[in-house]
Parts: structure tokens; sequence; C-alpha cells
């Protein structure tokens, strides 16, 4: 009987032990570039996608007959990600990083390229596409779903439209640019 009663501790602290090596070794620093937060994580299909890419959404804004929209760059967002108007329409998109990290504006067709320095903030000129949705990213973050979308027709979770003839990126959309 004395046997029993000493492999009851030995059991529970095994098992005390087991919990404590399943957690991720690198503690709460490691969510972070290269990382994938929980929120973002789910089953193959499950994720929600903006222009074919895996996407954190965060809501979709009307902006036919704006000339100007404000977005937040959040930790692994854009808000709002998806900006719907009309063909060709411009637009001065007003970049607030909200976070401590830095974060990056990139529509790779139109050749924009923009670091947002830590709680930084930039103005940048983009046109809508002509049909489709046009897909913007962080070339940071991308991985982790800080993706959004220039939308006129369909739906935002489709594809890319191609590159226009006068676009002389070479297609890039599933690049990260400048790196």
């Amino acid at each position: 009987m004395r046997r029993a009663g000493a492999t009851a501790p030995l059991a529970a602290l095994v098992l005390v032990i087991a919990g404590c090596g399943s957690g991720s070794s690198g503690g709460p620093s490691a969510v972070g570039p290269g990382s994938t937060p929980a929120s973002t994580t789910g089953a193959a299909g499950n994720s929600p996608t903006i222009a074919g890419l895996h996407a954190n959404n965060h809501g979709t804004a009307d902006v036919t007959g704006k000339n100007s929209v404000n977005i937040e760059a959040g930790n692994y967002y854009f808000e709002p990600s998806v900006l719907k108007g009309t063909p060709g329409q411009q637009l001065t998109l007003h970049v607030v990083n909200a976070t401590g990290t830095g974060h990056n504006l990139t529509v790779d067709p139109q050749h924009v390229n923009k670091d947002l320095d830590a709680h930084g903030s930039a103005d940048l000129k983009v046109t809508l596409p002509s049909s489709g949705v046009l897909a913007f990213w962080c070339e940071y973050h991308k991985s982790l779903g800080m993706v959004g979308g220039l939308l006129v027709s369909g739906s935002a979770a489709g594809s890319s439209p191609a590159p226009t003839s006068s676009d002389t990126s070479g297609g890039g959309y599933g690049g990260y640019g400048h790196g």
C-alpha cells in the first residue's frame, strides 16, 4: 500500500512538468515579425482573404467621391482593410501607424512602398484599379495577414487584376517588394 501512495505525487509531478513544456519557449515576446499571433491562426481554408491573400480583415469603407481617406495600421491589420470606390479614382491615403512597431504600405503595381515609423504617419497617393480588387500590404507583416485591398467591382476576396501594359513592376503581387 505504501508504494501506491508514493506514486500519486510522482504522477502529479509528471503532469505538471509535461504541462509546462507544452507552451512556447519564447514566452510573451514570441509574437512579432516572423511569428504568427494566435489571432491569425486557423484551419486551412478558414482564413479570410483580400485579393487572394490571407488577411486580417477590419472592414470596408465606401470611398466613392472622396479624394482622401484615413487608414490605421495596427497590429497586423489595416483599418479599414478594403476601400471601395470607382474605377480610376485617385485617393490620398493618410496612413497612421497606431503601434510601437514599424510598418509599411506597399501597392506594388503602382510603385508605392512607404515605411511607417512607430506611431508615425504618411500620405500616399493611389489609384483604384479599372476593375476587380488590387492588393496592398505591409511588406514586413504580409505573411501575418497585414493586407488590404482597393476594390471597384466583385468581391474583395477575389484575385488581383493582371497588371496593365503600362505597369513595369512585373506583376509582383506575391512578393515583398524591396528587400
